[in-house]
């Protein structure tokens, strides 16, 4: 019985085709799982951003009252039990700004 070379093509496209579908839908399952990263990694560093931008009102908070009030604080070091410990007096009072106040009651 000869071949037919219709039928070898019709054959050969065939499990081409096949395993196109395949890979393509291995491909779509691979894309959601990247986007899927993707989104978590974004409001993983929205998060991260808002931390900074907190840590950094904080800071220069600190930093101004610091400034403006030299000398009303002062470290001391005593002896306590033995150990050496450093007393802060009159230390700088801590204010929260309104932005992080706002996103810490959300």
């Amino acid at each position: 019985m000869a071949e037919d070379p219709d039928w070898r093509q019709i054959l050969e496209l065939s499990v081409a085709l096949e395993i196109t579908k395949s890979e393509r839908a291995s491909f779509k399952e691979q894309v959601a799982l990247l986007q899927d990263q993707l989104r978590e990694a974004t409001q993983r560093a929205e998060r991260a951003e808002a931390r900074l931008h907190d840590t950094t009102v904080m800071m220069a908070t600190i930093s101004r009252e610091a400034i403006t009030a030299p000398g009303r604080s002062m470290a001391t070091e005593v002896t306590i039990n033995g150990r050496s410990v450093l007393r802060l007096s009159n230390p700088i009072p801590h204010v929260e700004h309104k932005a992080v106040r706002t996103r810490r009651h959300q």
